[in-house]
């Protein structure tokens, strides 16, 4: 990529619209759609002969702009059910050797919260960080404002979703949460502590917040389904390797990759096509290609 040097400030710029990114075009659509499929940084430096420093940057730069891009189109979204709910993972090193005093809250345990219309399969809203009320209500007010119109949701059992969600969706909600209920033997509760997977579902237990929900459209299935996606699509959401995310920036950038990739790129099964033709986003399904024009776009 041809740079250039000011002659007045003897400053450095090249024209593309990537920020000074020196990468051929098709170098830059293959990084991206490794990335997009699930593939670590480092993976992806060793396919396309990168180094890893290029490929975060690529991923820094697509990634804030696949943000604005989501803030910008995904608005007035109407949907008859929205399903909410977090997904874990960690920044850095686990949540026990997190220094608070020096870091703060940017490393330990994160929680990727995610709102996704139950008809549609879009993910209308998303935020990153710890699972406290703060962050909680930050993301219910983001999504509140993408949304149009009345509305069901369902959450899990997490206290804070119950005002919270009423405070902002108030006037135009059907409101129920759902907890399940599992079964733990005497005997197994130090185990429970360090396994990953839950013991066997025996019930649920379904209680009416606000409003009169429709019974049949009370459940969490299509979120967890799509906090399986993030898991398999995104290599910093896998358990027990090496992959985990190092700076809370570079983590936020990847979902926000992973969710533009997801609701524009992704045919869905069930749908036949994107989550964002279905919920009427856009007119047409979208290849990496037209995605990284449309973000690159002035």
């Amino acid at each position: 990529m041809q740079r250039f040097r000011c002659l007045q400030c003897a400053k450095t710029f090249s024209v593309n619209p990537l920020d000074g990114l020196r990468l051929e075009k098709s170098k830059l659509v293959q990084i991206v759609k490794l990335l997009s499929e699930g593939l670590g940084v480092r993976g992806t430096a060793r396919v396309t002969d990168c180094d890893p420093h290029t490929v975060l940057n690529v991923l820094q730069t697509i990634g804030q702009k696949c943000e604005a891009l989501h803030d910008r189109l995904v608005r007035n979204v109407q949907t008859e059910a929205l399903q909410l709910d977090e997904i874990w993972t960690r920044v850095r090193c686990t949540q026990k050797r997190a220094n608070f005093k020096k870091y703060g809250d940017e490393f330990g345990d994160q929680y990727t919260y995610l709102g996704i219309a139950a008809k549609e399969k879009l993910i209308v809203s998303f935020h990153t960080g710890k699972r406290n009320v703060e962050n909680t209500d930050a993301f219910v007010c983001d999504l509140s404002r993408r949304i149009d119109g009345h509305v069901q949701v369902t959450t899990d059992s997490y206290r804070p979703y119950q005002t919270i969600v009423r405070n902002h969706l108030g006037g135009r909600l059907d409101y129920a949460t759902m907890q399940k209920l599992y079964a733990l033997p005497h005997n197994a509760r130090q185990e429970a502590v360090r396994r990953y997977s839950p013991s066997v579902c025996t019930g649920v237990r379904i209680r009416v917040q606000e409003g009169t929900p429709a019974r049949e459209k009370i459940n969490t299935s299509f979120i967890e389904r799509s906090n399986l996606s993030v898991r398999h699509f995104n290599k910093r959401f896998a358990r027990l390797t090496l992959g985990y995310s190092k700076t809370l920036e570079n983590h936020r950038y990847a979902i926000a990759l992973f969710v533009t990739a997801y609701n524009f790129c992704k045919v869905h099964s069930t749908l036949r096509s994107t989550p964002a033709v279905a919920a009427k986003v856009v007119a047409e399904n979208w290849t990496i290609e037209r995605l990284i024009e449309a973000v690159t776009a002035p």
